[in-house]
């Protein structure tokens, strides 16, 4: 009778280390998971600031629209003074 004793208490403590083992495992790869997506994140926050000044190209493609319309009317105005 206390062979069985013996031989269950054997067959839990391997469960139990079974267990420890795979809940060290989970935590560390959680860990490694973690640590990566940290580091991606870095990267997409420096990847936002450097493609901030691409947000003004529309700013400074309407601008040079303006500059030049302003310049063709001047440019019209200039030369029906001259030819006038």
């Amino acid at each position: 009778m206390t062979t069985g004793w013996v031989i269950g208490y054997v067959i839990g403590g391997v469960l139990i280390l079974a267990v420890v083992v795979l809940l060290l495992l989970m935590i560390r790869g959680a860990h490694r998971a973690a640590v990566k997506a940290e580091a991606i994140l870095a990267a997409l926050q420096e990847s936002r600031d450097n493609t901030a000044p691409l947000w003004a190209v529309n700013d400074v493609n309407s601008a040079i629209e303006r500059i030049t319309a302003g310049a063709g009317a001047v440019r019209e105005h200039l030369a029906s003074r001259d030819g006038g």
